[in-house]
């Protein structure tokens, strides 16, 4: 019977990770499009490595385990943050998910401005994108959120839940 409780606890965290998760979720999704292009690239002391790329992946987990979804949104990539406001994307966070167990990141590969992370979420792996933007990794949204950005908040939410996917 515990292993069936703990397998149910899996479940709901996987659920409400692949919907949303940090930046919508890790939906195990490989896809790499390319990191948006700014005009005003700022000097920053972060270094555009695997290594700092892991970090940063694993400090917006942390964030996002917390339920700091403010400071997510902060260091999702530009696109993510062009196309909902932080009070939104704060606002269907806490309607929709909640803070869950702690999430472990490694790296996996980098690419000109671009790394592949993955997440070990109660033992199911799944990847991210992490972009190199302005002197710093942000996080990708998954191909499911970025399709979806621009659309009024009611209408998300009325998604996720439609979908089974708020876990509020």
């Amino acid at each position: 019977m515990k292993s069936v409780a703990t397998y149910a606890a899996a479940v709901i965290v996987l659920i409400s990770c692949a919907a949303c998760g940090p930046a919508h979720g890790a939906s195990g999704s490989s896809v790499v499009r390319p990191a948006t292009s700014a005009s005003n690239v700022q000097d920053t002391d972060v270094p555009e490595t695997l290594s700092a790329a892991t970090a940063a992946a694993q400090a917006n987990i942390d964030r996002f385990t917390s339920g700091d979804y403010a400071a997510v949104w902060e260091h999702m990539e530009s696109d993510v943050r062009a196309g909902i406001t932080q009070r939104d994307f704060v606002t269907f966070y806490e309607t929709c998910k909640k803070p869950g167990a702690p999430i472990s990141v490694r790296g996996l590969r980098l690419e000109a401005g671009v790394a592949i992370v993955v997440m070990k979420i109660q033992g199911v792996e799944k990847s991210r994108t992490m972009v190199y933007e302005n002197g710093t990794w942000n996080m990708q949204a998954t191909d499911d959120f970025a399709s979806r950005l621009g659309e009024p908040l009611p209408q998300l939410i009325a998604e996720e839940t439609a979908a089974g996917l708020c876990s509020r």
